[in-house]
Formats: structure tokens, sequence, C-alpha cells
């Protein structure tokens, strides 16, 4: 049995004109909203390993492990 993602809600203040362009051109604006998040911690942190990050060196792989960012990456 696949484990389920817990999620947390969260408010966000987002510019009315960029919630207006969303609701015209996206489907679901919310879940593209979790989506482009998601993928951005992703790039985030993909990028700060890729570079060299400073401060204490720990894997991504025990970061992924840690929080189980492997299935929140992958499913959402």
């Amino acid at each position: 049995m696949s484990e389920e993602i817990e999620y947390e809600p969260v408010q966000v203040r987002v510019p009315k004109a960029i919630m207006d362009l969303l609701r015209d051109y996206v489907e679901e604006p919310e879940e593209y909203l979790r989506w482009l998040l998601v993928d951005s911690v992703k790039s985030v942190l993909e990028a700060d390993f890729s570079n060299g990050g400073q401060g204490e060196i720990i894997s991504l792989e025990k970061i992924m492990k840690r929080y189980g960012l492997d299935k929140v990456f992958n499913d959402c």
C-alpha cells in the first residue's frame, strides 16, 4: 500500500492580476500553484546542491529521505 501525501493548508497572498490571469488560462489555479510551489522547492534544492551550496554539507539524498520528499516530488 502506498503512503499518502499529507497536506497542510496555508494562506498565500497572490496579486489579483495574477489570479485573474490564472483563472482565465488554467483549469485549476489552486492546483497549479501547488504544483508550481513543489516544483520550485525541488529546483532550488537541486540547484543548491549541484552548485556546492554553503553551510553544513548534507547530501540531497539525506534531505529527501528525512522529509519524505521523494514521494512528494514524484507525485505532485
